[in-house]
């Protein structure tokens, strides 16, 4: 029989993507950003929501582009303004600059290779017991499933990025569905994804806050900022220690006002 090699593919389409999700580039400080975004904006309620045809969110993301660009940088900020890049660093504001529709592409393609491919389980045989389950509990025909349609919604934002940067036309199915669907709502929805983990984060921070007893918001904060960050890196909610104090008291003051 014969077997192919998916690491040769996964290899290919990743230098590929790469190439315009550079190193240099602004958008490499924020790729796994954009695809969580993104991710979030095309879960499987937005097909539900708006009847949108089988779940292809590659497919989805070019109609969104196409019809109003896609996603923005404010989509990505904070709740306080700041924009935090993929090593949870504050970018300064005059380093920050536009996104393409073609990069943000590349980087959803490069977010199923890099953040979801492997989050089952690797594909190799010696992660697997005599029933053919890994550590995970998934079967490896789950795992193999998994990676392939990884792989392949990477080389659909492959193909995707070649039209954008050939400016190919729409055919007239394509123009009238981008046509019928009101995509001026996923923001919301990835909006609220995004900031799930910091919601989650806040309170959990006011539960702690509310059982025990301080003089101040300040100084509540001052004594909880360890403990309130070493959870929030627990479920990707990343304080910064900047900014940390100032912003449990801020959610301690508002809480309480």
């Amino acid at each position: 029989m014969r077997v192919i090699n998916h690491y040769s593919h996964i290899s290919f389409v990743h230098t590929r993507l790469t190439n315009i999700v550079h190193k240099d580039s602004f958008i490499h400080k924020i790729k796994k950003s954009v695809g969580n975004y993104i991710g979030g904006a095309f879960e499987e309620s937005f097909y539900e929501d708006y009847d949108y045809p089988e779940p292809s969110p590659v497919r989805a993301l070019f109609d969104w582009i196409v019809f109003s660009g896609g996603v923005s940088v404010s989509d990505l900020q904070e709740e306080n303004g700041d924009l935090i890049d993929d090593w949870g660093n504050v970018i300064d504001r005059p380093n920050i600059s536009l996104i393409s529709g073609v990069e943000q592409m590349a980087a959803f393609g490069l977010w199923f290779i890099d953040s979801e491919l492997g989050i089952m389980g690797s594909a190799a045989d010696e992660h697997y017991d005599e029933k053919r389950i890994n550590p995970n509990g998934w079967t490896e025909a789950s795992v193999i499933d998994h990676r392939a349609e990884c792989l392949l919604n990477s080389y659909q934002a492959l193909f995707y990025v070649e039209r954008l940067l050939g400016n190919v036309d729409l055919s007239e199915e394509e123009a009238k569905r981008i046509a019928t669907f009101d995509f001026a709502q996923l923001g919301k929805q990835g909006a609220n994804k995004r900031h799930a983990p910091m919601r989650a984060l806040q309170g959990w921070t006011l539960e702690r806050y509310r059982a025990g007893s301080w003089p101040s918001a300040n100084q509540a904060a001052h004594e909880l900022m360890s403990a309130v960050m070493d959870h929030g890196r627990t479920i990707n909610a990343v304080l910064l220690p900047s900014n940390a104090q100032r912003t449990i008291a801020a959610w301690i003051n508002k809480a309480s006002s």
